[in-house]
Formats: C-alpha cells, structure tokens, sequence
C-alpha cells in the first residue's frame, strides 16, 4: 500500500471478544490456533429431538456495575447483552489505547440479539418501585444499545443499533468504516452482543432444519449436518489509517475495502439465500478496496454449516475467485463455535484480524473433506483442515476477505490486510515511568500483576508500554505507578512494598499544588548533575542560571553540576545507611558560602521551572529560608538575575557575622524553647515536632548536651554560621540598604510567608521584609498552616526534608519531593518520574509528551480487570423457548439485592423514611446516608420520577421536580421537601415532569 492509500483505509486499532470458551482476544487466538471446539456439550438431552450442546460465553449474567456507576438496580434491570456490550465496547476502546476523556467524537455502531430477558425480570419485579413498561422497556429493547453505550462512555458521536440478522455486527464494520472515510467521526467502534438469557443448554433439531442433529457444526463438509446455535459478543475500534499511523497506534490490520447488498426477491423465499448476490457484495468490496481475486489470499467464509447454505457460499466463492491464479484458502469460525447469529460476523472479523497478525492460517474444526459436489467447482479454493503459516507474496501484503449473510438477504464483505511493520522504538536505558488506574482497589491489583507479567514477557516494548500509560489510557479514580529503571529490573519495580506507598486516590476536581522551596541543610556536591547530563528540559533551565551565577562565583556553581557524585552500585539497598549517619568517610571539602547558596538557587529554580513546563504550576508558594528567595522569583516579585545577586550579597554579609552552629531537635520549638542558653536562639519552627537553634558554636554544643540530658533527640546541622539570629542583624541592615535599589514587584502567585506568617498575596516584600528575613526565626511551621488551610497537595522542590514536617502537621496532607538525598542511590531522573507518578496518583496530570527525550508509541496492554458479579432475578425464568436446565440455574449464586434498612435507618420524619426506602430500593443499596447523591450513585430520570410519583401518594402534593432534585443527597432532599410541604404558597397541584440529569432515558 503506498502512501496515497492512507486516505482511503482504515486501521484496526483495538479488540475485544467474549466468546464461547475464552472472554479475552487472547484466549480466542490460542483456541483458534489449537483447532479447538469450544461449544459446551451435556450428556443428556430432555427429547428426542432436542441436542444438548451450545456455544455459551462465560459468565452472561455477571457485569461490573462500579466500573460504569450504574446503581444495582438498574443492573439487574438492563438486558445482560447490553451490559456485556457495554464492558466488549470499554475493553476494546482501552486496547486501542483511547482516552474517551479526550477523545469524545466517537461513533457506535452496534447491535443486540433477541432474549427473553425482558420478560424474566419484568415478572420477578413486577410491583417494584422503579420498574414500569417505560424502564423495562428502555432498559432492555435493541433500539437503545447503542446510546447506552455512548452515555456511559460519554462518546459525543453517532450512536446507531444496527440490526441485520446474522450479518449485523459486519454491517456494523461495514457502516463504521463509512462513517470515517465520510469524516463523520475519527473514531468508530463497532459491537455486537447476541446472548440468549436465561441460557437455552441446547436446540431443538427437528428432521430438515437447520439445526445439526449431532451437536456438531461442520462448515463445508461432506459430513455437514446443520449448524450449532452460540452466543457472541465483541467491540472493534476503527480509525482512518492516516491517523492511525500520525498518532503512533499499534495497528492489528487494515480494512482496505466493504460493501454490503441484499437478495432482494431473486430466491425461493424470505430465509433463502442467492449465489449471485452474494458473489456480488465480495466483487463489492474487491472494487471499492481496488483490488481483483488475485489479491486475496484467504476468505473467513460465512461457513453455516448447513448443506445449502454451504452449497452456495461455496459456488459464490468459485465463481469470484476462479481465476486468481493461486490458492485461496477458505476458513470458517462456525466449526469451533457455533454459529453466533448476530455475532457471528465479529467472530470470523476477529479471526481474521488476528490470523493476518500472527501470519498464520488456523483450522477449521471438524473438517475432513469436501462433498462431491463441491470439491467439482472448487477451482483455487483450499479448505482449511489444517493449520498452517501464512506464506508471504512477493510484492504485496497478505490479505484476506471476511464475508456474512444475514437471514432475509442482507450481505456484507470486508476486505483485510495486514498492518506495515511499525518503527520499532529505539531501545533506551532511561527509567520509565508506567501509569496504572482501575475503578476498584481489587482491580488495580489485578491491573499492576497483569502489566507486570506483561514486561516480564515483553521488556522490549518497556517505553512504548510507559508511554502508552502516560498519554492514552482512560483515567480512574484508584490509582498507582512504576518507575522502572531497566527493562531488567521490572519485576522489582512492581514489588508488593514498594507499591502499597505507590498509590492514591484522585478525587473527581484536580487539586491545585503548593510548591515547598526548601533552605539550606540538605544540599549537597553534585545535585542535579544526573538531571543536568541527561534532561534537556532541566538542562535548558539550570543552565540559564547557572549562567549568571558563573559570574558570581568564578564559575564554580556550573562546575558543581558538571560531575554527579559517587554512589554505591546502583543495584544495591536504595538507601546508603553509612552516608545517612554520616559515617561515610570524611566530610567534603568546604565550600565558599556564596557558591553553596547560589547552586541551591539554581536547582530549585531549574527544578521549579522544569515542572512548570511539564504542566505542574503551582498556586502557591511556600519557602524555607533561602528557598523564599527562589519563591519571590517564582512569583515575579523580583528578576532571576536581581535576585543572584541579593543572594550572593547575602552569604557574603553572613560570612562576616562569625563563626556559628546549628542543631536540629525532634521537638515543637515552644517545647524547647526555654532550655535555651546564652547566645543560641530558635532559627526555625519546622513543625510541630522539629525545631532548630542557631548561635556561637561553644553555646549550640552546650545547649546540644543540656537537651541530650532531658531526653531529647538532636543532630546537628550542616551550617557553619549562625543563620537567622541577632548576630546577623548588621548584615541584615546592609542588605536591606542594597535592596531599596531594586524594583520589586507585587507576588503575582500567593506566597505563604515565612517571615510574617501570613499571605504575602498581590503586595510588594519591600526591602525591610528581606532584613527580617535574615535575622528572623523560620516560621515555617505558621506558613505551612497557612498553605494546607487552601491546599492539600504540596511539592518540595529541591533537596529538603519538608515532608516530615508537613506530615506532622496534616497526616492526610501529600507532599511529594523532587529531588534526592545525598545518601541514596538513586539517580535524578528516577526521584522526578517518582514524584510525577506521585502527583498523578492524587489526581495531578502531568504534560507527558514533553518528558520524553525520544519518540514511543503506543502499544497493546493487557485488558483492564473487572470485578463482576451476578445479576440475574432469584425467580424462576419463564416458560418458553430457551428453558434453562434447573441444575444450571440453582448452581448460580444469589443476586445482590437491596437489604432491609437497618434499625438505625428507620428513624425520622415521614418523608425521610419514605425516601430512604426508595434510594436503598431505586438504587440497589444496603445502608443510606444523609450525604448519598441519587445521581452520583447512579440515579437516572427514570427513577427521579418514580421518585416523584411516591411522594405524590404519600402526601396528596405533586411536589415539583425543582423542589425534589434542587439538592440530590438523601439529607438534602428531605429538607427540601418539608420544607415545600410546609409552605402554603406551593400547595397548587403540579404535575411531575421528566427530569434529566445526564440520564440514558429521554
């Protein structure tokens, strides 16, 4: 295919089935591979005539209700074909690595079979509050399976139920595939469901039906006796290929051309079928695809199984492909199955996908030879009685045709190919990040095990899987991360302890984020430098400072991120106890003041920067001694280059103040204060259980003894000078004359200031303020209340120690570091991905695109875990066609059903027990609350009136909708009502109205 093509084809982007025998893709091609027969059969049958076998999915009655907030009531309500095709519609929109969040113009195309559901729950729940002929009727009838779908996905574009017999889910493709060379959509997902419920557990087959009187469908056999019934459910997701191939999607196979017809009245009645029309849809599609016979190597036929139905599929075939000048080989998903009826086509659309990607060609089930009369015309075509690779022809793609004939006359081919390799990724040894989010604690888990395994077996495609998690995953409340280090190193990186601290919880609003610009005390030689080497983005920025700060320091600041320093291999413990403890060896060597408070500058400020760029802004600011100068940078307060400048007169005039000490105690400052001495004084309150003195050196080691003494726990600072008290107040002066010479500008992002304990928000720090800065006690402790009282997300950018500190002051507070200790082994880029991952997992997205160094692309992940249960009625289906064997339904488990309101739940007025009895009835629930949202627990319109409906016969008003919904929590509600009851105005009679709050119901 060349390029001008790509215009006129469309990519197989993502797939999904549940069929008999297997509800993965997977598990379908590992059946098809292993020529395996999946329908189920039972020994015994109940008549002469009826056989025991079908072809049943897995688990039809059971459906995560969670996963699409869809009340309890309601699931057992809907038709369980619409709630597998809803769950087939979501696994096959996640392979395809779409965000329907960010991708809504998407089009559903997909269509239901006929059951007796309908009647089954309709009669179990007669008399129920809730259920009616409108919600049955909604809930069950094909016409709305395709808008539910687009509801519950939120997919904006067309939403149409196709129905066309046994050629319905191909005519789905058929239509999908218009819809996005018409530019209708980009996106476009056709589904099918076709499941009988109650389960039938066989068929009748009478003497000259359809039916195979052996429980055994053999397509295009001699011994071919009729087909075996199934059921089939399954979603494909479709996309023009040109944006396929721009967007970087793994692309299963290529439809290169469709086209559907009918009989007409050209046969011997309504159920027959006509050779010539069905010779003409193949020509159809060959054309539109503009291709001839010759380019097709294999054709997934319809395949019933029937000696008719076979017969003139067979002489269609022959007579299309008569002069294709190689074999052509025919294959038919029937033989292992069944035959799907609606289904049926998604089934051999699905095997063929995966043939043409495996490049193998899979048996037939069942088939040993052809009868007489169509081994005569068989001319190239090749029954398939065994498996076999996919030979490649020079010069063109393997392709392949998919055909299915509808009941009634309704044709529909589709013409495959197979996807052009993809770029592979360059390999890259740079940490990965991975994103994993899951509706459900339990399904995470299930979600980390499977991605884990996943790169266990796959670590080549280590940054292509990263990639496809940052950028095209649907995101869900429940969430947890990975950094891997090394496609080596995976297993590690998904270890139960690490991942239980690598979790949250993101709430439905995007927290707005603090960042923490740390002082002096943990920095150290070498920060950053990792970053400095390796991120262009971190590089970009520090070196603009460091630029400026070259100049102020001879260049030694640039040569402290020139070099990262040594570290222990970094397969060892990821903490170095020694260098913790300081006992790992002599101390370095000393460092001019003015070159340590300039590189801690420039890394908060490149590191500050740097998230901002990747889309972490913060809307405050909170600093730590030196770090608010980083802050008042950050706020426009003051230029970069003023600000250096400050910074390096500062620790100059601190030089001049003498030697000094600091000490570190695990105490609140008030606590502490009075064991004070002569000549040391409290520097900084850190949080209520960490506090520092400063002073003389000889004062600071008395005060250390005399604390030690009272039980107290101490460790001195890295600090020679005596910051932030009365011994700095000359230099203090000095600086504050040198800073009336500055233009300072109101903080344009609120800081939480340390010096005042208040907001500096919109107003000029004049220079007096940078004086007290200097002499004053840190009151970091005041500001951090101040910044957790607006915020709970807090980011420490540089090396600092806040989170300890902010912990003690809001155990539920998050404050996420950036950047490394001096003692771990670690590198730079593998705290940054963490603190990413950190930040996503409470709900903050980052711009993933810009972290990248090089290009990836999207790949395949396994399916997301579901956590389904069982909702079918307790009842006893009815009578009718499909019976269920009684064993088979009394082996089922019981339905989730609304309890009892507990005892302390029946108190209160009138209306709130009234109330409460409808949501826990309405909704599906055990136990309510004051604070329960009808909508939000999955409440709809149709409930809100049947909600209305009660409340007219409990008190005689039509309480009007405005009045019941103008709050939606049970609390709420009640008190809206009463309240209404018991104003005269409203006693007129108002009839209730159909509400809509997003409600699938119109």
């Amino acid at each position: 295919m060349n390029e001008l093509d790509h215009e006129d084809a469309v990519a197989v982007v993502g797939l999904s089935v549940r069929l008999p025998g297997c509800d993965t893709v997977a598990r379908y091609w590992s059946l098809l591979e292993a020529g395996e027969d999946s329908i189920t059969r039972r020994e015994t049958a109940r008549a002469a005539t009826f056989v025991p076998a079908y072809g049943s999915v897995p688990s039809p009655g059971h459906f995560d209700r969670d996963r699409f907030g869809i009340a309890a009531s309601e699931a057992l309500l809907t038709d369980p074909q619409q709630r597998l095709l809803l769950e087939a519609v979501d696994e096959a929109l996640t392979t395809a690595n779409v965000d329907r969040a960010r991708t809504t113009a998407v089009s559903v195309y997909a269509g239901v079979g006929h059951n007796d559901y309908e009647r089954w729950v309709g009669g179990a729940l007669a008399g129920r509050p809730g259920v009616d002929a409108q919600s049955l009727e909604v809930a069950n009838r094909g016409d709305y399976a395709a808008t539910r779908v687009a509801y519950r996905l939120g997919l904006q574009g067309a939403a149409v139920t196709v129905q066309s017999a046994c050629s319905t889910a191909l005519t789905a493709v058929h239509l999908a595939v218009q819809d996005l060379l018409g530019r209708g959509s980009d996106l476009a997902v056709a589904a099918v469901s076709s499941v009988r419920v109650p389960a039938p557990g066989g068929y009748d087959a009478p003497l000259g039906g359809i039916g195979s009187p052996h429980g055994v469908c053999r397509p295009f056999d001699a011994a071919a006796g009729g087909s075996v019934p199934g059921d089939g459910v399954g979603a494909v997701v479709l996309k023009r290929l040109a944006d396929a191939v721009d967007d970087g999607d793994e692309i299963w196979a290529v439809v290169r051309g469709s086209a559907m017809n009918n009989d007409g009245s050209g046969k011997s009645g309504f159920a027959g079928v006509d050779a010539a029309a069905q010779a003409e849809v193949i020509r159809a599609a060959l054309d539109v695809a503009g291709l001839g016979p010759g380019d097709i190597d294999y054709v997934e036929a319809h395949g019933s199984g029937t000696r008719i139905g076979d017969s003139t599929e067979w002489s269609a075939l022959a007579e299309v492909f008569a002069e294709a000048g190689h074999p052509v080989h025919v294959g038919a998903a029937k033989g292992g199955l069944g035959h799907l009826r609606e289904a049926a086509g998604l089934a051999g659309f699905a095997k063929a996908v995966l043939s043409l990607r495996h490049r193998r060609l899979v048996a037939t089930p069942h088939f040993e030879r052809l009868p007489a009369d169509l081994a005569a015309c068989s001319s190239p075509l090749r029954p398939l009685g065994e498996a076999m690779d996919w030979p490649a022809v020079p010069g063109r793609p393997r392709r392949a045709g998919v055909s299915a004939f509808g009941l009634g006359g309704t044709n529909c081919h589709v013409v495959l190919e197979e996807a052009l390799p993809a770029p592979v990724t360059p390999p890259s040894r740079d940490a990965e990040l991975l994103l994993v989010s899951s509706h459900h604690p339990d399904t995470l888990d299930a979600d980390l095990a499977a991605l884990r395994d996943h790169l266990g077996e796959n670590p080549a495609r280590l940054a292509d899987a990263a990639w496809t998690t940052q950028t095209a995953r649907y995101r869900y409340p429940h969430r947890a991360y990975a950094v891997v280090r090394s496609p080596e190193e995976v297993a590690g990186a998904f270890d139960g302890d690490r991942l239980r601290i690598q979790r949250g919880h993101a709430a439905a609003d995007t927290p707005e984020v603090v960042f923490v610009l740390p002082g002096l005390g943990s920095h150290y030689p070498g920060m950053g430098a990792e970053l400095a080497c390796t991120d262009p983005l971190f590089a970009s920025h520090l070196q603009a400072v460091v630029a400026v700060a070259d100049t102020l320091t001879d260049g030694a600041v640039g040569r402290s991120f020139t070099t990262e320093p040594a570290r222990p291999d970094h397969r060892g413990d990821r903490v170095d106890l020694r260098a913790l403890l300081r006992r790992d060896g002599p101390a370095p060597a000393p460092r001019e003041l003015r070159e340590v408070h300039l590189s801690l500058f420039c890394m908060e400020y490149a590191m500050a920067r740097t998230l901002m760029d990747l889309g972490v802004r913060p809307a405050a600011l909170l600093g730590h001694s030196l770090g608010e100068w980083v802050a008042a940078v950050l706020a426009g307060v003051i230029g970069p280059e003023e600000a250096m400048a400050a910074v390096a007169r500062r620790a100059d005039l601190v030089g001049t103040a003498g030697p000094g000490a600091m000490l570190g105690v695990l105490a609140a400052a008030e606590e502490v204060e009075h064991h004070a001495v002569e000549d040391t004084w409290i520097a900084a309150e850190n949080g209520p259980s960490h506090c520092v003195f400063s002073g003389r050196p000889e004062a600071v080691s008395a005060l250390a003894d005399r604390l030690r003494a009272e039980g107290f726990t101490t460790l001195p600072v890295d600090a020679t000078h005596p910051f932030h008290t009365p011994q700095l107040a000359g230099a203090a002066a000095l600086l504050g004359e040198d800073l009336r010479h500055v233009d300072l500008a109101p903080a344009r992002i609120p800081i939480a200031s340390s010096v005042l304990g208040a907001w500096l928000d919109g107003e000029v720090p004049d220079p007096g303020y940078w004086r007290d800065h200097m002499v004053s006690r840190v009151r970091f402790r005041t500001a951090a209340g101040l910044a957790l009282s607006r915020h709970r997300v807090l980011v420490e950018v540089g090396p600092g120690t806040a989170r300890p500190w902010i912990a003690q002051a809001d155990p539920d507070a998050v404050c996420v570091r950036t950047v490394r200790q001096s003692y771990e082994n670690a590198g730079d880029r593998q705290i940054l991905l963490e603190a990413l991952g950190e930040l996503w997992a409470h709900g903050v997205e980052a711009d993933w695109p810009r972290l990248r160094r090089a290009p990836a692309r999207r790949t395949v992940l396994p399916p997301r875990a579901l956590l389904r249960r069982r909702y079918l009625p307790d009842t006893e289906p009815p009578a009718g066609h499909w019976p269920a064997p009684a064993a088979a339904r009394q082996a089922e488990p019981g339905p989730e059903a609304p309890a009892p309101a507990p005892p302390e739940e029946e108190g209160g007025s009138t209306v709130g027990q009234f109330l409460a009895h409808r949501f826990r009835v309405l909704l599906g629930l055990r136990r309510v609350h004051p604070d329960d949202h009808f909508f939000h627990l999955g409440g709809d319109s149709l409930m809100g009136v049947h909600l209305i409906a009660g409340l007219k016969e409990l008190t005689g008003r039509s309480v009007p909708p405005s009045v019941v919904f103008a709050s939606a929590t049970l609390g709420g509600m009640t008190r809206e009502i009463q309240n209404w009851l018991a104003t005269a105005e409203h006693e007129a009679e108002h009839e209730p109205e159909p509400l809509d709050h997003g409600s699938p119901a119109s």
